[in-house]
């Protein structure tokens, strides 16, 4: 493995959702690392297990826009949204997105099986049951209609035709996350992401600050890809 300097981490979580540390912890472990940025990425309301909405929501923006204010010059501190697919190409990425830099947007089991594609989606997620071209089809709508940037860890949970969600990203602009909690993507799916011209970035997905810039499953995974060079977050210094 070439030496790696990791340049930022846009996925973690605090307690606000469901992770064990503040939001001022993180982002001391990020200066910690050297990071030029980091972002915490709460669920959006959708998840009804995890979802920050309401006051609670205002409460986390108001504390991270003064958490930016604090370490001006010291690392950038951002706001990211963890958003959800409710139904075929409809999402709960808000309409007004001036509190956020970026948008993540993901399938999660959090969602309510309120319509057909949700219980769908909650079938895939449990039994198996499997249409990867229509999971793609929908995942990537939504992320059009809601103008999201990163798409988090592509076939957890359900799977997708990840030839067709990179060839969408590509002509979206979006990109597709190597997510190192939980490596959803083979080293031969990463590749084919790489080859189709899609961004890649890594998010580490972070539930404790220790983990905030924890990269090293995702790196093994690219490095096994052989797509390195095509992180947008890392900066390879050798090899």
């Amino acid at each position: 493995m070439p030496e790696i300097r990791i340049k930022y981490d846009l996925h973690t979580h605090t307690y606000y959702s469901h992770g064990k540390n503040s939001p001022r912890e993180n982002v001391l472990r990020a200066v910690e690392l050297g990071l030029d940025a980091v972002a915490v990425s709460e669920h959006a309301e959708g998840n009804m297990y995890y979802g920050v909405r309401g006051k609670k929501l205002e409460k986390l923006n108001l504390e991270l826009a003064e958490l930016r204010k604090e370490f001006e010059g010291k690392i950038d501190v951002r706001t990211g949204l963890e958003c959800n697919v409710l139904d075929f190409g409809r999402s709960d990425i808000p309409k007004n997105r001036d509190e956020y830099d970026f948008i993540i947007l993901g399938y999660h089991r959090g969602v309510p099986p309120t319509n057909r594609f949700a219980c769908h989606i909650l079938a895939e997620s449990y039994l198996g049951f499997s249409d990867p071209k229509k999971n793609t089809e929908s995942i990537m709508l939504a992320a059009e209609r809601g103008k999201a940037n990163i798409i988090s860890h592509p076939n957890e949970y359900l799977r997708v035709d990840i030839a067709y969600m990179a060839d969408c990203a590509r002509q979206l602009g979006i990109a597709l996350e190597i997510n190192s909690k939980h490596v959803s993507l083979s080293p031969e799916e990463i590749k084919t992401i790489a080859d189709h011209g899609a961004k890649l970035i890594i998010g580490s997905d972070a539930h404790r600050a220790e983990k905030v810039g924890d990269f090293d499953n995702a790196l093994i995974a690219a490095a096994s890809a052989g797509v390195l060079d095509k992180i947008v977050n890392i900066e390879v210094i050798n090899g």
